[in-house]
């Protein structure tokens, strides 16, 4: 009998090991401080040389240009919902809704990343981020971007110009999305 127990013992281990990690929590648990607006929280689940890629938009790389989107989404109210989410092996996909007061501004009621795929590194921090809009949600925003940008460029160049870095980036952090916001609300009651 000790050696079934043995035997058994030793088959719960090699199971219990053999299993790879589930980096879905890990997703919900992001996602859980991004809307609660954790940034610290949020930011510690990184990797030291993370990066966030969105389409169009470009690639984020670093924790403190990441620290800068999420306190950019904080003032936005940005919220997340992961739905079908899939794990294989070091990767999490998931279909994402986000809904923020700069879509509402611009009368979008959310939009929708097909795919947005989380890379953990072994010890279970995010090493990447990528995002893809479906057609449908870049379509609207990027018509609601064309009319926000004539709009800041005709009416307010030189705030609309200082939400961009020299070489023309955009720069995400706490107060360019207290500016982005202003300006928005300025364009909707013109």
């Amino acid at each position: 009998m000790n050696r079934q127990f043995v035997l058994a013992v030793i088959y719960l281990f090699v199971v219990a090991c053999s299993r790879a990690p589930d980096y879905s929590q890990a997703v919900r648990e992001f996602a859980g401080h991004k809307n609660d607006g954790n940034v610290e929280l949020a930011l510690n689940m990184f990797a030291d040389d993370p990066s966030m890629q969105f389409g169009p938009l470009g690639t984020i790389t670093g924790l403190s240009e990441i620290r800068g989107i999420l306190e950019y989404d904080l003032v936005l109210d940005t919220q997340l919902r992961f739905e079908n989410c899939e794990v294989e092996a070091l990767d999490v996909t998931c279909r994402v809704i986000e809904t923020n007061d700069w879509l509402k501004l611009v009368d979008i009621e959310s939009i929708t990343y097909d795919e947005n795929k989380f890379t953990f590194t072994t010890d279970g921090r995010i090493k990447s981020i990528g995002a893809t809009l479906s057609a449908e949600s870049g379509q609207l925003l990027g018509a609601a971007m064309v009319q926000f940008d004539a709009w800041a460029r005709a009416n307010r160049p030189a705030e609309y110009a200082d939400l961009f870095s020299a070489n023309g980036a955009f720069e995400y952090s706490r107060e360019n999305g207290e500016n982005v916001l202003a300006l928005l609300r300025q364009w909707r009651t013109e």
